[in-house]
């Protein structure tokens, strides 16, 4: 009896799923290709930090964000940390979703012909001229405020011209079928290989503003909440390691993602795209009235996204890294800022 015992108990052992024979938990994460742009997602796991808190995250592809919202939907994936302007437009309609991290801020940037770079620092200058845009981006949506601040009518005042991908205003840009254009992702340094200028960053106009960030349905950010907390803390110990260990973090980068180094270094250091695990809730409440100003939200959506944007997760795992360093300045940056962004 006990050999039979013991023998069903092995079977059974054989085949669990890895991650229950190690007490893991599992999490699914989005990601499309082999994109960096949740830099800090890819590192942790590549350097197994995941792994050190109890986790098993299993890096899933999607093709576009959409597709990635609707998985959380259904239950095929845990964690989107790209995105943010699906996230609250499927909110927006009442999806059960909760925006409880970030990925990047900021990120956007003009560029245009050299000779023109000075005159386009001032948005003013943009009447009467033609604006490249990628529709799906929340640097493009900001400036369209930006510009109605400054007094254009973008009916009238301006050309927007919708393209298909940031490859592609560069290239309207070049051939001068577009006077400015705005890009992201770390394009603009693809841009000045092609003789563009940078006009500006977004963060001349909009500081702090709002771009990828994590998202999950409300069901496992309540089921798996100490999951999220154990992720969001991995996250903030690559952070540690990209800033202490430049080489290293950029190394493991390039060789997941495949592109050129100074196209990673740029997208790290450049402080264009800033990385950040902050939700910055405000934020994130104040792009949403961009979108309602910009027309971008659906129809019915409802006015108070409240319920729909968490900073606790967040919170709680900048807490446990500063007792864990702390000594460690950039922790002690993040939590000086944490108030201004969420309270």
């Amino acid at each position: 009896m006990k050999n039979i015992f013991c023998a069903a108990a092995l079977a059974l052992l054989i085949f669990l799923p890895a991650a229950a024979r190690a007490g893991e938990t599992e999490l699914r994460v989005g990601n499309m290709g082999s994109s960096i742009k949740p830099a800090m997602v890819v590192l942790a796991h590549e350097m197994g930090y995941y792994k050190d808190e109890g986790l098993d995250v299993k890096l899933m592809q999607i093709s576009n964000l959409n597709e990635g919202v609707t998985a959380l939907q259904l239950g095929k994936l845990d964690i989107l940390p790209l995105g943010v302007i699906p996230s609250l437009t499927y909110a927006a309609k009442g999806a059960e979703l909760v925006i409880y991290g970030g990925t990047i801020a900021e990120g956007c940037q003009g560029v245009t012909l050299p000779e023109n770079k000075d005159k386009y620092r001032d948005i003013k200058n943009f009447k009467g001229k033609r604006v490249a845009v990628h529709r799906p981006e929340t640097g493009q949506m900001i400036m369209r405020a930006k510009m109605r601040e400054a007094g254009l009518d973008l009916e009238k005042d301006v050309e927007i011209i919708q393209l298909d991908g940031f490859q592609a205003i560069i290239e309207a840009v070049s051939k001068g079928m577009a006077d400015i254009g705005f890009v992201n992702s770390g394009f603009g340094l693809i841009a000045e290989k092609r003789g563009l200028a940078i006009a500006f960053n977004i963060k001349e106009v909009a500081p702090n503003a709002v771009c990828c960030r994590q998202t999950a349905s409300r069901e496992v950010f309540e089921t798996k909440r100490g999951a999220l907390v154990k992720f969001q803390l991995a996250n903030l110990r690559a952070y540690k390691l990209m800033r202490d260990a430049p080489d290293t973090a950029v190394a493991k980068l390039t060789a997941f993602s495949g592109q050129p180094e100074d196209y990673v270094r740029y997208c790290l250091y450049s402080e264009v795209m800033v990385i950040t695990m902050d939700p910055a809730v405000n934020r994130i409440k104040d792009f949403y009235k961009v979108m309602e100003a910009n027309g971008d939200l659906p129809k019915g959506y409802k006015a108070d996204i409240s319920d729909n944007v968490d900073s606790g997760v967040y919170r709680e795992a900048l807490d446990e890294a500063m007792k864990r360093w702390p000594d460690c300045e950039y922790f002690k940056k993040m939590d000086a800022e944490f108030a201004a962004n969420n309270l």
